[in-house]
């Protein structure tokens, strides 16, 4: 497997030195080499890297306070030239840690942590749950959901590839779903948090376009859970 992978170091020296490292490890897909968090915080918006090599001490954000704000963050092998660092590491549960001069084969061992961590999660079932349907109980995975509508004494569970009814309420739907993967937004809706591109005052935007209202005594919940725990940057 390929390692999507993300090199931060504000030391123009160590960027290439790290850029070396990982060209010469097979495994690694090297997206982006960054010299700073602001800039590497953009590909980890997009939400496709796996791993990040980041020096600490940098500047205007440290390695360590912007690996601390991401809501999702990705493997991280932390890179230092201090050793005392260490210890302050253990609030982000860091892959490895690794003391600048680097040598290669230490390298090449962490990178090989983290491939068999990937492989690991790769091979965990992913969360699902049935319904009963057309005389038959259908598997639905959690990651195809994009939100489920509440429909009279239906519910409306809405994929990007089809839609299906079920018999039963959204209260109840509520009670049987992970709620760190589900969100309630309105007294007729339960959103995907990963189908969300955007939250307005009055509506969440998903990622498909769709456009779901938000209920005045969810607000506060969705501000808290969804917004307020997740954001990075601020205007």
């Amino acid at each position: 497997m390929k390692i999507n992978t993300l090199i931060i170091d504000d030391s123009p020296e160590w960027r290439d030195i790290l850029l070396r490292l990982a060209k010469m490890n097979p495994v690694i897909n090297l997206v982006a080499v960054c010299e700073s968090a602001l800039e590497a915080y953009t590909y980890i918006a997009e939400g496709a890297i796996q791993l990040i090599i980041c020096d600490i001490e940098m500047h205007p954000i440290s390695g360590l306070d912007f690996v601390k704000n991401l809501a999702n963050p990705p493997l991280v092998i932390f890179v230092t030239a201090h050793q005392g660092y260490a210890l302050n590491c253990y609030e982000v549960s860091p892959l490895d840690f690794l003391v600048k001069p680097i040598e290669p084969v230490r390298f090449f061992k962490s990178v090989e942590k983290a491939r068999n961590r990937l492989t690991e999660a790769s091979e965990a079932v992913e969360p699902y749950f049935y319904i009963w349907e057309n005389k038959a109980y259908v598997q639905i995975h959690y990651r195809d959901v994009l939100y489920i509508k509440a429909e009279g004494n239906f519910v409306q569970i809405v994929t990007a590839e089809q839609m299906y009814m079920p018999a039963g309420t959204i209260t109840k739907m509520e009670e049987k779903l992970k709620p760190d993967i589900f969100l309630r937004v309105h007294r007729s809706f339960l959103v995907h948090r990963n189908a969300i591109a955007k939250v307005t005052r009055n509506e969440v935007v998903l990622r498909s376009g769709q456009e779901i209202p938000i209920g005045d005594q969810y607000r506060n919940k969705i501000n808290q859970k969804q917004i307020e725990a997740y954001a990075v940057l601020r205007s």
